[in-house]
């Protein structure tokens, strides 16, 4: 599982809330966003964006537009293709003609220039970050497949099930150059992995639903599983910041038992009806991760070392320390001959003995991660620190 993340196909995160998810998932969140277009992100983005390094700008490189433009190119071959994409109408309202609306741009992406209608996708065309080589745009214009406002205009709008296609074998491609993870937060988006070899398909199907990269959905699946989703909304971005920081192994680690996932997960990547591929993932997660978790609680507890929400306190199991020195402190009362030296000799040992044990098991453990997100989120709802 590539530990970085391709959002697509939008330049602007469009929940909130799954960001803050992915902010725990991923160790960064790479975009194709031009330095050039304007900002459009919410409060929430801007404030990941100036406390981390989580979120990275990138433009795809000439080998990415010429990629995605050769396939494209071999479609524009396809006579019928071409007519059924309305290649006859030449205005930018005509090509919105027999769209579902429900498929049109969210409304952070929409352009509100005079002249760029609203329900078209409009892709960035300028010189520097475009998304689109010069050849295929033109290609597409005298197509009659997209309009420009003018020849300076930097934008080119399409029609929606066309533009969303455009961008997803664009993520798809500069996934597989840059060794990425595709994710979206838009669920009307075709699934990206392997979208460049099927274009004509995906051109001849209307944007449903569908279960994106199978992985991604089971580490958020996970996540929601110990984070409640009212908590995840409630926790501050500095918080998530820090959390990521201090329990970055840990999340290499979850990465590494999602990928021993892999055979099961990619059953389920073929699995067509998006509510029975979130069933298999419900199962899979219930018969492979959470009794991992479960056992790691059940552990943990066993040493007889327990954390409180706010690691105040500590909690002495005087079932597992009878027969030793502090065992015998305890069951005597506290005699006043076993004073305060005979304490340090005793308890101190014993509970950095128990706390090096407990924390080793955390460590050995692949699920570790989620009992950390688990406990952040609940120490975070009472106001406590990490």
């Amino acid at each position: 599982m590539a530990s970085i993340a391709l959002y697509y196909p939008w330049m602007h995160f469009q929940d909130t809330d799954w960001l803050k998810l992915s902010l725990l998932s991923w160790e960064r969140i790479v975009r194709l966003r031009p330095r050039t277009v304007g900002d459009r992100d919410s409060e929430v983005v801007r404030e990941i964006r100036g406390e981390s390094d989580l979120l990275q700008e990138i433009t795809p490189s000439r080998h990415d537009l010429e990629t995605v433009a050769d396939a494209f190119f071999e479609l524009l071959g396809h006579e019928d293709l071409v007519w059924e994409l309305n290649a006859l109408h030449l205005g930018a309202a005509d090509l919105t003609l027999g769209v579902s609306e429900d498929l049109f741009p969210p409304l952070s992406q929409r352009m509100t220039e005079t002249g760029h209608h609203p329900a078209l996708l409009w892709i960035y065309c300028g010189g520097t970050g475009t998304k689109m080589s010069y050849l295929l745009r033109h290609q597409l214009i005298e197509a009659g497949l997209a309009v420009q406002v003018d020849r300076r205009d930097p934008w080119i709008g399409l029609q929606p099930r066309l533009g969303t296609v455009y961008l997803t074998a664009l993520a798809d491609t500069v996934a597989r150059h840059n060794a990425l993870s595709p994710v979206t937060d838009d669920p009307r988006m075709h699934q990206a992995v392997g979208a460049l070899d099927r274009l004509a398909d995906l051109l001849d199907l209307p944007v449903t639903p569908a279960l994106q990269d199978t992985r991604a959905a089971y580490a958020h699946l996970s996540l929601r599983a110990v984070i409640r989703p009212e908590r995840i909304a409630a926790v501050p971005v500095s918080r998530l910041v820090a959390f990521r920081q201090r329990y970055a192994p840990e999340l290499a680690a979850f990465h590494a038992h999602i990928d021993s996932l892999a055979t099961e997960l990619e059953q389920i990547a073929a699995v067509e009806n998006a509510e029975i591929a979130q069933a298999h993932l419900q199962t899979l997660y219930e018969r492979t991760t959470k009794p991992q978790l479960d056992e790691l609680r059940r552990g943990l507890r066993a040493f007889g070392v327990e954390s409180t929400l706010s690691m105040l306190g500590l909690k002495v199991d005087l079932g597992a320390v009878s027969g030793t020195a502090l065992g015998t402190l305890a069951v005597s009362g506290g005699h006043p001959a076993m004073g305060a030296g005979a304490v340090a000799l005793t308890v101190v040992p014993y509970m950095a003995g128990r706390l090096k044990a407990r924390q080793q098991q955390r460590t050995d453990s692949p699920v570790a991660y989620l009992l950390a997100a688990e406990q952040m989120s609940k120490r975070s709802r009472l106001g406590f620190p990490i």
